[in-house]
């Protein structure tokens, strides 16, 4: 039979993403936000990061993926805006409960510092998808409903907005440093001659 995927949703993923030699920096400045900080739970810089230094380039190899992923998926985007980035440091216990990023296209994470013993995992979108699962000779992508992402070291990983994700308990014995970003699309939305279409 002639099988078709439809309705697909992507999530794109890039191990060794930066060179090795540009984490200290990155990583030295999220600690030394974090020596500042005013809370103890669930900590997170303010949203700008991609704005202060080290990481205004951090946000053009961003913004390079992302018209990668655009590019992949054959959307024809002139201009994007990282609409925030921030870091996060997640200790031991802590976790981060399940929610969307709003507002935003498309969003992601980048683990600076991890033992990829606490990821991120995600739903299935579609609703009914679990009302009748089948055993599964193999689990795959395909045939899963609920995946699980390891939050390995140096890795990135873009998803849609919409999607519904959380990081489950940190069971590691370590800190996990990582960095989300959200990203949205600038210029002209959909085709000028339907009634939908819109310019940001």
């Amino acid at each position: 039979m002639d099988r078709q995927k439809i309705f697909s949703t992507n999530i794109f993923i890039k191990d060794e993403f930066l060179s090795p030699q540009r984490l200290p920096a990155m990583e030295e400045e999220i600690q030394r936000l974090y020596k500042q900080r005013t809370y103890e739970d669930n900590w997170q810089t303010k949203h700008n990061l991609h704005e202060t230094e080290p990481f205004k380039w951090f946000a053009k190899d961003i913004a390079k993926a992302a018209f990668h992923v655009f590019d992949t998926l054959d959307y024809s985007v002139d201009n994007i805006e990282i609409t925030g980035m921030w870091g996060n440091i997640l200790k031991p216990g802590e976790m981060h409960q399940s929610h969307t990023h709003s507002n935003n296209f498309l969003s992601g994470v980048f683990y600076l510092n991890s033992d990829g013993a606490t990821g991120l995992t995600i739903s299935d979108p579609r609703p009914a998808a679990d009302v009748l699962v089948p055993r599964k000779a193999k689990k795959t992508t395909d045939n899963s409903n609920l995946l699980s992402y390891k939050s390995n070291q140096n890795r990135l990983i873009i998803f849609p907005s919409w999607l519904v994700h959380w990081v489950p308990v940190n069971k590691s014995k370590r800190n996990r440093t990582s960095i989300s970003f959200n990203i949205q699309v600038k210029g002209q939305l959909g085709e000028l001659h339907e009634f939908q279409s819109a310019e940001y």
